[in-house]
């Protein structure tokens, strides 16, 4: 489990007594059934602090998941692009996720496509394991930089990668939640959405 603690960027993720942080997240899962499927990594990021955990599925990744995130399973063990990596028990990780959100004032997660698809799956596995009411007493809103960037821009389309491509003019490592964050909070940064915008797009569950 990583967990790195700098300074943050004050354009980004700052710990201002009061104020709302954003704190951006993603998730890797085994598929795409938002009901069934299980989280094998979980990032976020704020400024220069980074939370990263992998977990060890209780189900099968789909060939569909391995394709894309480079995820596989071999007994009790995880490795991403056929290295082993270290994982947590899920709990243990969700535990250590909401430490990291109570390091922030006012913690708000932001996430590409969140609102269908990572929140869903988050909140259904700390209902799970009774960690939902401690995790939304930290969660001050959510906000989904897909339905933020379609308000912002007329695009051709609205992926991460397309995104950071026509923005950031870079490509990067697309379905490693690490990468993703980083480059969500770099996306963020360069639109500088204004309150009124964000008061439009944050929702709770």
């Amino acid at each position: 489990m990583e967990r790195v603690f700098k300074s943050p960027h004050l354009s980004a993720g700052v710990k201002r007594h009061g104020e709302e942080t954003p704190v951006f997240f993603d998730l890797e899962t085994t598929g795409l059934d938002i009901y069934g499927c299980d989280i094998v990594q979980l990032s976020a990021i704020s400024g220069d602090e980074i939370f990263n955990v992998y977990m060890l599925p209780r189900c099968s990744i789909t060939q569909g998941a391995s394709k894309v995130t480079g995820l596989t399973t071999y007994g009790r063990r995880l490795f991403l692009h056929r290295q082993q990596v270290d994982t947590v028990p899920i709990k243990e990780a969700l535990i250590s996720f909401i430490s990291f959100l109570k390091t922030f004032s006012r913690p708000v997660l932001v996430g590409h496509n969140c609102r269908r698809f990572d929140c869903p799956i988050l909140l259904r596995i700390l209902r799970e394991f009774d960690l939902l009411d401690e995790f939304m007493g930290v969660v001050f809103a959510f906000v989904d930089t897909l339905s933020l960037s379609r308000e912002m821009f007329a695009l051709p389309k609205y992926s991460q990668p397309f995104l950071v491509q026509h923005f950031l003019n870079k490509s990067y490592g697309a379905h490693n939640a690490t990468e993703d964050v980083r480059a969500l909070q770099d996306l963020y940064t360069a639109w500088r959405p204004s309150r009124e915008l964000l008061s439009r797009h944050k929702f709770i569950f």
